[in-house]
């Protein structure tokens, strides 16, 4: 059975098993850092083995696509050394994470969110404005629910939304603020990210007021020319006539 609207949209995203695989590592990374339990541990390294599966797929058919380009992509070397370290995150590990641990795990997030950057904003579009305050939506109801999750002092969803929404607009009124390393790190994030979808959104907004300026602008031009043609040639026939 087919759904022409869900295959469509499917195919609209930048490279979709590449992006649910690093979407993906974001629950695994907190599962690893917040599990309760050996369960939650081990779920959370399954996941970075399936999400380092989905992304070795993808990548294999991107090298396959481009394998007569001479260069070597940069984007294609990240997407290697983010594969490789979801397959190390696959090892079991202890409860308390050793230094070289924490900065290789902070290391790998980093990786993701500049992989996941690069992924959105190549489709990044004037005309798209719609999708990204849809996916600025999404992000802030997602951080929202992985406060309600992550953070103590949380005791409701509308509380996760809330303090997602003050930690992205970086609005600081501390009635609730991240308390466990989990959160913290968490918070880390979303501002990185609440900062880039920013940027976006009001980019798009700024460039839909610009672009209609220029077409105004274009508009008058054409009309400005229309009329010089219409001048010079009301002035050759003068010419002619007195000629």
């Amino acid at each position: 059975m087919k759904f022409p609207v869900t295959q469509r949209f499917w195919n609209r995203l930048p490279r979709p098993l590449l992006l649910t695989g690093l979407v993906l590592t974001i629950p695994a990374f907190y599962l690893l850092l917040a599990g309760a339990g050996p369960a939650m541990r081990s779920a959370g390294h399954l996941l970075y083995g399936f999400c380092a599966m989905l992304m070795a797929v993808d990548t294999a058919m991107q090298w396959r696509k481009n394998r007569h380009k001479r260069r070597k992509s940069g984007k294609l070397l990240l997407d290697l050394f983010i594969i490789i370290a979801c397959l190390f995150s696959v090892i079991p590990t202890g409860d308390v994470w050793a230094t070289w641990e924490w900065l290789l795990r902070l290391g790998l997030c980093a990786a993701i969110l500049l992989r996941l950057a690069t992924l959105v904003l190549q489709k990044v579009k004037p005309s798209h404005l719609v999708q990204m305050l849809g996916l600025a939506m999404l992000m802030l109801s997602t951080a929202g629910a992985g406060f309600y999750w992550l953070e103590p002092n949380v005791h409701g969803y509308a509380d996760g939304v809330w303090l997602a929404f003050t930690t992205i607009a970086t609005v600081g009124y501390g009635d609730i603020v991240p308390s466990t390393p989990a959160s913290k790190i968490f918070a880390v994030f979303i501002v990185l990210l609440g900062y880039a979808m920013f940027s976006i959104v009001t980019a798009n907004i700024a460039a839909l007021f610009v672009e209609e300026e220029e077409a105004n602008l274009e508009r008058q031009l054409h009309a400005d020319i229309r009329k010089l043609s219409q001048e010079v040639a009301a002035l050759r026939d003068e010419l002619r006539k007195r000629g």
